[in-house]
């Protein structure tokens, strides 16, 4: 697995693509409510794996953040 260099800035880059497609989707769903659509046909078997595994980097990212936040307390 090849690690990729993130500044702050660049971590904030890639949220706000996130929260530009769940914008997306959060019209488009609203839309379908507006419109009184019962169901929208959708192939989402994909999109549900990334997400899963958009939790999983998350989490594993947020995990090696603490763990560098704490060595780095421990070398103060």
């Amino acid at each position: 697995m090849t690690y990729n260099r993130y500044s702050p800035e660049k971590l904030d880059q890639l949220v706000l693509r996130i929260f530009d497609v769940a914008a997306l989707l959060r019209e488009i769903s609203q839309s379908a409510k507006r419109a009184k659509l019962d169901d929208i046909p959708m192939h989402d078997r994909k999109a549900v794996l990334w997400c899963e595994q958009l939790e999983q980097w998350a989490v594993k990212t947020k995990i090696n953040v603490d763990i560098l936040l704490l060595n780095r307390q421990d070398e103060t």
